[in-house]
């Protein structure tokens, strides 16, 4: 006789993309969507992005992705249907919460499964993987600027799109470095927060048109479309967000006839899923920090591989860590 799972209501989609060795694929578990296709196709695509991450990282993981449906309140007996969900996937599919949880919601989500990582300090994990995220966007985006753009990070001026887990974190980071940073985000608190770190606030639908060296979405994906691309006014698109083209190879031309260089999110945004990688094996926080200087590292690398077989760097990606476009 099978017990029944108490799955508090929710709804669910969990996709996994590829399988490791040990048959188990790792991705984040956000709480977003109302519509259950919209849902799917996100899901299918961020999937896909952690089997990139997996092979560029070249670690023996598999890619996976759960969207729980935005159609309820986040109750006690809610989150601990997600993680009871969580474990009924019996290891298949390990976790770290993503966009529309927080650490503390994770916790209780984390009283029903044991297959769910980077809790808060507190709770014995290494808290938020935002935070290595954006370091490791940092190690980038000094790639970028010295090879691309030819000159110090700190010359640079870098529109960021969203002040969430990593774009607030980015900001701070970067205005310390002495940037020029300009933001937006629809949360006017997050927004004075970045103004008092020394960055510019713009509105979110000027974000896109910002003359900036770099622009770095860093809130959901498919921002930049038929539709957003023909306003930018960058040189360098690189962000902390998955997916952030709609369309991968149309919309990697299409930034190319505009003269602008695609920096692929999937090798530039991957410290945050290192950092889960190296939790799980009894690492710390400070471990996390110094190896996503392998960022830089796999930069380097797609760049000197482009120029040398005169591709871009998407293509260069794709060809050095064996994987598929998008689209």
């Amino acid at each position: 006789m099978k017990s029944k799972i108490n799955t508090g209501g929710m709804d669910a989609i969990l996709v996994i993309d590829s399988l490791s060795s040990k048959n188990t694929a790792s991705g984040g578990t956000r709480f977003a969507h109302k519509s259950t296709d919209d849902a799917l196709f996100d899901a299918v695509r961020l999937a896909r992005a952690m089997t990139k991450k997996a092979k560029v990282l070249g670690v023996n993981e598999g890619g996976a992705k759960a969207i729980v449906l935005a159609k309820h309140k986040k109750t006690k007996k809610f989150l601990e249907g997600v993680g009871n969900f969580i474990e009924l996937q019996n290891g298949l599919f390990r976790t770290a919460v993503d966009l529309g949880f927080n650490l503390k919601e994770a916790k209780t989500i984390s009283s029903k499964t044991q297959f769910i990582d980077s809790l808060s300090h507190s709770y014995g994990g290494l808290g938020s993987t935002g935070e290595n995220t954006a370091e490791g966007m940092v190690h980038g985006f000094n790639i970028i600027c010295k090879e691309i753009l030819k000159k110090p990070i700190k010359e640079s001026s870098i529109a960021v799109q969203g002040l969430g887990a990593v774009g607030m974190i980015l900001t701070k980071k970067l205005c310390k470095k002495g940037c020029k940073v300009i933001v937006a985000d629809i949360n006017k608190t997050l927004c004075d927060k970045a103004e008092k770190l020394g960055a510019e606030i713009v509105s979110p639908s000027a974000i896109f048109s910002q003359e900036a060296d770099i622009f770095s979405p860093c809130a959901i994906g498919a921002v930049l479309n038929k539709k957003t691309i023909p306003k930018l006014k960058c040189k360098i698109v690189a962000g902390g967000a998955n997916n952030i083209l709609k369309d991968e190879k149309k919309g990697e031309r299409q930034l190319l006839d505009k003269g602008i260089i695609f920096v692929p999110d999937f090798v530039l945004n991957c410290a945050g899923f290192l950092q889960a990688l190296i939790e799980r094996k009894g690492g710390n926080v400070k471990d996390a920090r110094k190896k996503s200087n392998i960022i830089a590292k796999k930069l380097s690398e797609i760049i000197h591989f482009s120029r040398e077989n005169k591709c871009t760097l998407l293509e260069s990606a794709n060809k050095i860590f064996g994987v598929k476009n998008e689209n």
